[in-house]
């Protein structure tokens, strides 16, 4: 078995609910297998799941002492920083409050506390809340003003991130430094749409925002079939696909298991979004780990088994290789060798608060000139010790497949 491709689905087996791991096969694997099933885990930060698994259907697994041990610490460490989060959730949300801003919180905040049994089965990153463009630019300065700093890597100026971005410059809160994503819009700009309409599409989903309890607070949150299409985008329709791991499968049963949604408008605002690809093939993938099953969806073939098969390994894909798989997807579309010249100088030279955020200083610092060809040479040899890499380029040739079938990519 020993690659990482290999051993993907059997961590998806592990995880799942509507499938079991093969004991046997779990019992024939090397220490050096067990140790890139925890590395995987780890990067895709799966511990607390795995050991609510390890308590219940996987209780006879012969995983390793340490192992589970290092699983049961990810499970406490999850489980502390659920505080963390909930503390600063409930601080940004009272100070929207107050200053009169209508908000909601996105995705994790919501499942963590609303779809989850235990907050703690749903690690966070950050908090993301989405306000309109003028609110996410007063909040930030009211947070600011409150006390929350800009991050290591926060240089992007404000103007630039409202044109080219989805959310502001992140801003950590708190003792625990808990980043917080003020976004205006719910996913990245693409060429010439209108903005007054992405804001009309944002006021929509602010004015269906439905509120429920924290601890000892009042949270306002998407609305739950918001939420789910949310869900869906985020997971097939970023920059590159499913690289936000097999999270989004417990995510998905989480969410239908936990509200009512409305199917009709869940399908319709799919198919007014070009999403309806994404989310067939994100619930094919739901119903055969999770058993989640849905209503209403489109008449159509069944989703192509190839591209499951793809999905399940971009899910597991290895995030230490990110950069230059991103890179070799996008030079790969870029259309001949003149469209290859122009994104790779624009990968060599882009603009200068990008380059601040690589080298961890301010924009307007001297030391972003120098950082230039550091960073330069720093990708270029990245890219060139990743060259010939067979499981790389099986990553790219799956993300190519996957974005030309979801329309974001070309054949």
């Amino acid at each position: 078995m020993t690659g990482r491709a290999a051993l993907a689905p059997l961590l998806l087996d592990m995880l799942a609910s509507a499938r079991g791991a093969d004991r046997a096969v779990l019992a024939a694997l090397s220490d050096g297998e067990w140790e890139t099933i925890g590395a995987m885990a780890k990067q895709h930060r799966l511990a607390p799941l795995l050991h609510q698994q390890m308590g219940g259907r996987g209780s006879d697994w012969p995983v390793p002492e340490a192992l589970r041990a290092r699983w049961a610490r990810g499970w406490r460490a999850s489980a502390e920083r659920a505080l963390a989060v909930q503390q600063a959730l409930i601080a940004a949300g009272a100070l929207a409050d107050r200053e009169g801003l209508a908000y909601a919180a996105l995705k994790g905040a919501w499942l963590a506390w609303q779809a989850y049994p235990q907050a703690a089965l749903r690690p966070m990153r950050d908090i993301d809340l989405l306000l309109s463009g003028e609110d996410a630019v007063r909040l930030h300065a009211a947070m600011s003003a409150a006390g929350a700093v800009p991050g290591k890597f926060s240089h992007t100026p404000i103007d630039f991130a409202l044109a080219h971005h989805k959310h502001l410059p992140p801003l950590h809160w708190g003792p625990q430094k808990v980043a917080f994503e003020l976004h205006w819009r719910l996913s990245n700009p693409v060429e010439g749409e209108g903005r007054s309409g992405v804001a009309a599409a944002t006021d929509a989903l602010l004015a269906r925002r439905v509120r429920a309890t924290v601890g000892p607070a009042d949270i306002a949150y998407l609305d739950p079939t918001d939420t789910l299409l949310h869900l869906v985008v985020h997971a097939a329709y970023g920059r590159q696909p499913f690289d936000n791991g097999p999270q989004v499968l417990a995510d998905l049963a989480a969410a239908t298991g936990a509200a009512a949604i409305d199917w009709p408008r869940f399908w319709a605002d799919a198919a007014a979004q070009g999403r309806v690809g994404g989310a067939r093939l994100l619930f094919a993938l739901a119903a055969k780990y999770q058993g989640v099953r849905v209503a209403g969806e489109p008449d159509a073939e069944p989703v192509p088994a190839r591209l499951v098969a793809a999905a399940e390994a971009l899910m597991l894909q290895d995030m230490d290789a990110k950069a230059e798989r991103g890179f070799a997807t996008q030079i790969a579309e870029a259309g001949g060798k003149r469209g290859q010249a122009a994104f790779a100088w624009g990968r060599a030279f882009p603009p200068r608060h990008i380059v601040a955020h690589y080298a961890g200083v301010p924009a307007d610092s001297w030391r972003v000139w120098p950082a230039y060809p550091v960073r330069m040479v720093d990708h270029g040899w990245r890219w060139l010790f990743r060259r010939g890499d067979v499981a790389l380029d099986a990553e790219v040739a799956d993300a190519r497949d996957m974005r030309a079938w979801l329309g974001t990519g070309k054949a």
